[in-house]
């Protein structure tokens, strides 16, 4: 992704003062992406500027986040194969007594915070971030949100629905520079016809998690429940799949939320896989216009799974061809690669603190998103970069400078230059605390080494500058 900076230093705020502040604000975050901002910034100074620049009601959030958003789609047009636009909203939540301007209404009890829908680019093949290609924020109140759902049986327009912005994603998304190249992957919050009509308007690729598995489809000449049209399909191939530990959320610790997402281990499981093709008709619950389309179902199941451990099942709708043993496992890929989102998420939260700000305005806290936005990317992209690119040259990520550092830092004393990508990824990794026996790094551990590094390049370019100066 290179210099974050890069990122920002075209954003158009009405003045060229407050962009030199907002790359500033970014080079001293992403110095330390996990402390508050009295302690990044350095200066009292310069944290009140930082103040003044988040609640100055002369633009926007999303122009903050316009020069990023821009360097990703060209990063995604420069690209030789396709690309993947995972979509996926998250709850970003504040404790405390007191009550911050313009929040709302969340899922946990005693707390205040924001929607964030995101839309997440990543190559196809690997992963590997390329930056956050759009940002929608909204709020709830606890009296609106109980209309809705007593409103879920009447017919109504896309704009009185939260389920639009799953649209507005796509919408801000399609580019003509991507066109055949882009997928977009969806949990199964994105199961609306209104979205798959849109999709199919304008040839899009997807792969989308289906949510209503009781819905009536046209099969051949038979409307069916979907599960009915999914039974006793033959697999046509076989798939490990890994799984990562998922312990039982809190927020959603009612029954309907344990049945969603169960408590599992880590494992590998061994999954089916078989494809048909439905109809997929107008929903009851819109008065949007559009007709039926066809699209690919894939079902994956564990015929075998361990006791005690919730089964894999996943239907999943797509634009992608279905007819061969390849053709199913590369949907299955595409749609695993949805879990980089939540990486993301975790980096957002946890490792640019972003619930931890002490921000008192929502109209403030979504310009901090903006700016963190691009830091979490980076974050996960320097992970990604040891998975899909570890053999290549360590000079292809890090700088001559960031090598020399690496090389001869106290927590590395011992370990070889790095020649590779995986190399400088170990030694960073070092630097940020993690033990070999413990495993791959992880996201955290690397942000710790990163922030680090970047402090210490610090200190080895002044030390150069003054023997130049001699």
């Amino acid at each position: 992704m290179g210099e974050l900076k890069n990122d920002f230093k075209d954003a158009e705020l009405g003045d060229a003062r407050r962009t030199a502040r907002l790359v500033r604000v970014v080079e001293a975050i992403a110095e330390d992406p996990g402390s508050g901002f009295p302690g990044a910034l350095g200066s009292s100074a310069e944290l009140e500027g930082f103040y003044r620049f988040v609640n100055n009601e002369a633009f926007e959030a999303a122009a903050v986040l316009a020069p990023h958003r821009a360097a990703t789609l060209a990063r995604a047009a420069s690209t030789q194969s396709d690309v993947v636009f995972i979509h996926d909203t998250t709850t970003v939540e504040y404790q405390g007594e007191s009550t911050r301007t313009g929040l709302g209404y969340t899922t946990a009890l005693g707390r205040q915070g924001f929607l964030a829908h995101v839309t997440l680019c990543v190559e196809a093949d690997g992963g590997l971030p390329l930056g956050v290609a759009h940002i929608e924020t909204y709020t709830r109140s606890g009296k609106i949100w109980a209309q809705r759902k007593r409103r879920r049986s009447k017919r109504h327009g896309n704009e009185e629905r939260e389920s639009a912005r799953w649209l507005r994603g796509v919408e801000a998304t399609q580019s003509a520079a991507l066109r055949g190249r882009a997928i977009h992957i969806m949990d199964a919050e994105a199961d609306f016809f209104e979205l798959f009509r849109k999709l199919s308007d304008e040839q899009a690729r997807f792969v989308i998690r289906a949510g209503q598995l009781e819905r009536l489809v046209h099969d051949g000449d038979d409307i069916l429940h979907l599960h009915e049209t999914l039974k006793g399909l033959t697999p046509v191939a076989y798939r490990d799949v890994v799984l990562s530990e998922r312990k039982l959320n809190v927020k959603s610790a009612g029954a309907n939320g344990r049945k969603k997402h169960p408590p599992r281990a880590e494992r590998v499981a061994r999954v089916a896989i078989a494809a048909t093709t439905i109809r997929m008709g107008r929903s009851g619950y819109t008065n949007a216009p559009g007709d039926s389309c066809e699209i690919n179902v894939v079902s994956v199941w564990e015929p075998a799974p361990p006791k005690n451990q919730p089964p894999v099942r996943w239907v999943l709708f797509t634009s992608e061809p279905v007819k061969r043993k390849v053709d199913l496992e590369r949907v299955v890929d595409l749609y695993r690669l949805r879990w980089t989102i939540e990486d993301y998420f975790k980096a957002l939260k946890t490792g640019c603190a972003l619930e931890r700000r002490q921000i008192s305005s929502y109209e403030a806290l979504r310009k901090v998103l903006a700016i963190l936005a691009p830091i979490a990317c980076q974050l996960l992209w320097l992970r990604g970069m040891d998975r899909t690119r570890s053999t290549q040259p360590a000079r292809a990520v890090f700088a001559k400078s960031e090598l020399d550092v690496l090389a001869r830092a106290p927590a590395t004393q011992g370990m070889p230059p790095a020649k590779t990508v995986s190399d400088a990824i170990l030694l960073l990794a070092r630097l940020g605390g993690h033990i070999k026996n413990n495993g791959n790094p992880g996201w955290m551990t690397l942000g710790r080494g990163y922030e680090k590094l970047l402090l210490l390049r610090l200190g080895w370019d002044m030390a150069l500058q003054s023997i130049g100066k001699m």
